[in-house]
């Protein structure tokens, strides 16, 4: 399962992936004949890996519901990554995080990367929305949500916090009243 835009290939990371990047990352550009970059897998994503590998081996639905490698579309080096922290709570909200790698920002992926991996995410009956938090000081990170629809809902201290409903599809016109 990979989702293809017109520039980037978004690839879930699968239990065999998350355990070949936590034991040997190098192995991972080697699969994929993909040039060494020192800075991917970061640090905070190696962090989660664990965490998800088990969720898992636990229940294979979890597989889109956790991180997505971000690639450029020819597969010729890995732009970042993207992913949810998880299934939708109760009330049907996810949240998304995304980070490109340095050398790789101020070209758009992210935004485009955001845009396809909600598209992606309100697929899913049970999705209602998606949450994304951010430094108050990371402008290009407000920038993505804001182009992407994504609406500011609030803040704690100095990280602000978005949200971007699943449009629902309303059948009956705004001026249809019963009983006319």
């Amino acid at each position: 399962m990979s989702i293809y835009t017109e520039r980037l290939r978004l690839m879930p990371v699968s239990l065999e992936l998350a355990q070949t990047l936590m034991k040997n990352p190098l192995a991972f550009y080697y699969k994929y004949q993909l040039p060494w970059n020192k800075n991917w897998p970061h640090y905070g994503l190696k962090a989660v890996m664990p965490i998800y590998a088990e969720k898992l081996e636990q229940d294979e639905e979890e597989l889109g519901f956790g991180p997505w490698v971000i690639m450029d579309a020819s597969g010729k080096r890995v732009v970042g990554d993207i992913g949810f922290k998880g299934r939708p709570n109760d009330n049907g909200i996810i949240e998304i995080g995304y980070h490109i790698v340095h050398s790789e920002r101020n070209a758009g992926y992210a935004s485009e990367a955001v845009d396809h991996l909600c598209t992606w995410a309100f697929s899913h009956p049970e999705v209602k929305g998606v949450e994304a938090e951010c430094d108050r000081g990371n402008i290009a990170s407000q920038k993505v949500l804001i182009n992407n629809g994504f609406s500011h809902t609030g803040k704690n201290g100095d990280i602000l916090r978005f949200k971007k409903e699943k449009k629902v599809h309303n059948p009956k016109p705004d001026c249809y009243k019963e009983g006319l």
